[in-house]
């Protein structure tokens, strides 16, 4: 029984490993330039999750210096775009290049025994690109979600959920409005848009494209 648990453990644990070497590949290349995709027909009540992959929306990053940099609404940024600890202890201490402390958390004040990553807004401003996001830990039905989107495989919803335990969503608070630019507000598409920007290369949820990893001129 021991044996053959590891290595189904094993086998679990090396697709995912594939998974991530055949996806993850970091921005997506249009044309030789570098973009950052999400995948378009998102169920915003599933936090930006995919049911199908259909659809790929790409914004080359060459393109953000002609969009406008624009407030979302905080109750409405929060997405399952993943950022692991390792890259959210970076971002918190100011050790990637681009990131700076916009301000706290709203409705979190300075002595508040918080965690030092989940107080701040943090911006990113580079070479037109102008975001900002907090990291917090994933809401509890996200979980639910992760074991309804792999209802007949426990292992794997145990490992992405562990990913997710271990790491930190992005919840946007300021966006780029590339979906339509002719608007002065930013829609869902651009908050994800963001969201993408600053979450890991590799997404472990099944729906969730595979990010950018605040990646630009070579950052």
């Amino acid at each position: 029984m021991y044996v053959s648990r590891t290595k189904s453990i094993g086998a679990v644990v090396l697709t995912l490993i594939l998974t991530a070497r055949l996806f993850s590949a970091g921005p997506v290349d249009l044309d030789g330039e570098s973009a950052v995709s999400i995948y378009r027909d998102f169920d915003d009540g599933l936090y930006g999750r995919s049911l199908y992959r259909g659809v790929v929306f790409s914004v080359k990053l060459g393109s953000f210096g002609r969009y406008r940099s624009l407030p979302a609404e905080p109750a409405e940024g929060l997405t399952a775009y993943l950022v692991s600890s390792g890259r959210a202890l970076a971002i918190s201490r100011d050790e990637v290049d681009g990131i700076t402390r916009e301000g706290l958390v709203p409705g979190i004040a300075g002595g508040m025994t918080v965690p030092e990553i989940e107080k701040w807004i943090y911006a990113f401003e580079k070479d037109g690109l102008e975001i900002s996001f907090a990291l917090e830990k994933a809401p509890d039905d996200l979980f639910d979600e992760i074991m309804r989107t792999y209802p007949e495989n426990e292992e794997t919803a145990r490992l992405v959920s562990s990913a997710y335990r271990e790491g930190f969503v992005v919840r946007v608070f300021r966006a780029e409005n590339v979906y339509r630019p002719e608007h002065s507000e930013v829609d869902y598409e651009d908050v994800l848009i963001a969201a993408s920007f600053a979450g890991d290369r590799f997404q472990p949820l099944w729906g969730i494209h595979d990010g950018n990893g605040l990646a630009i001129s070579g950052n």
